[in-house]
């Protein structure tokens, strides 16, 4: 028997002998009316149970393994989502992960030293799962897009200096520049899907490679009779390289939404907010799906630092 098996073993056997002295002893708790009682409600928990739970989540692998599964792990949310870990380098990084449908079993996996999903995050058998992030969704369709997007891929920490005709990058970018001098440029934002100049960070801001220039341009000019609903156009135009609408009235509350989702990552449309038909229903994902990327990506790049 090694350390660690004499180890875990011992804390088992002191962890049942714990739990027996505290419901049998008459000379320490019991001598002390209600001290028993008041640790519970003083630490809003049962120690019984909280033993109990300890002593539970002690497993013996008979293979010369030994899993201890944090209490912690109870804290992670039963929703879908995408778990990850960055691999930072000098000049480029990698966000490992994978999509999921529960993120606490997930996690509660990947305490087996010989999970699949530890290979995927490049986890060896003595690495901590407490550097693993995890970033919910609402459905296991929107961690997909994530995945499909972002998850698994390596980017360059400088792409704007990089990109040039030949090679234009993975990113969006986004003009959203308030000219108060020109009331032409009020209200107005352009977003290009492929970067065709060098230090574009400079004047633009960087939305990620949050999807595909091809399919952006068809769902832009499905959605033209839809924004015009939505909020007053003064410009609007969409193509594979870029897509610009500008608003006569910048304030409209419709218009900031809808900046928002690319801008932000947030999205507050609902289904009934579109054509109640398939092309209504797939724009209705679509911007779903471009929100949801982008929030992501914001969370990689403020983890970058």
């Amino acid at each position: 028997m090694n350390n660690a098996e004499l180890s875990i073993d011992t804390l088992l056997q002191e962890t049942l002998a714990m739990t027996e002295f505290l419901r049998v002893n008459n000379t320490s708790m019991v001598s002390k009316p209600g001290l028993y009682e008041s640790l519970d409600a003083r630490y809003d928990i049962n120690l019984d149970t909280a033993l109990d739970d300890l002593a539970d989540n002690i497993i013996s692998d008979r293979n010369d393994q030994q899993v201890i599964l944090p209490l912690s792990s109870q804290l992670y949310p039963e929703t879908p989502g995408v778990i990850y870990k960055i691999d930072n380098a000098s000049s480029t990084f990698c966000v490992r992960g994978f999509s999921t449908a529960n993120i606490r079993e997930s996690f509660l996996e990947l305490n087996d030293t010989q999970s699949a999903k530890r290979i995927i995050l490049k986890l060896g058998a003595l690495s901590s799962i407490e550097e693993i992030s995890f970033f919910e969704t609402k459905t296991y369709e929107l961690a997909e897009a994530i995945r499909e997007q972002i998850i698994n891929r390596r980017f360059p920490h400088q792409e704007d200096a990089l990109c040039n005709l030949s090679d234009p990058g993975f990113s969006w970018w986004m003009n959203a520049d308030q000219d108060t001098s020109e009331s032409k440029y009020q209200g107005r934002f352009e977003i290009f899907f492929r970067s065709h100049g060098i230090n574009r960070a400079e004047k633009y801001i960087q939305l990620g490679p949050i999807g595909d220039g091809g399919i952006a341009a068809l769902r832009m000019n499905q959605a033209r009779s839809l924004l015009r609903s939505s909020f007053p156009i003064s410009e609007f135009s969409c193509d594979d390289k870029s897509f610009t609408v500008a608003s006569s009235k910048p304030e409209h509350l419709s218009f900031i939404s809808f900046k928002n989702i690319f801008l932000e990552g947030v999205n507050h449309t609902e289904l009934e907010n579109f054509p109640d038909n398939s092309d209504g229903r797939t724009l209705f994902y679509y911007f779903h799906e471009l929100a949801i990327v982008r929030k992501f990506w914001i969370e990689v790049k403020s983890k970058l630092g």
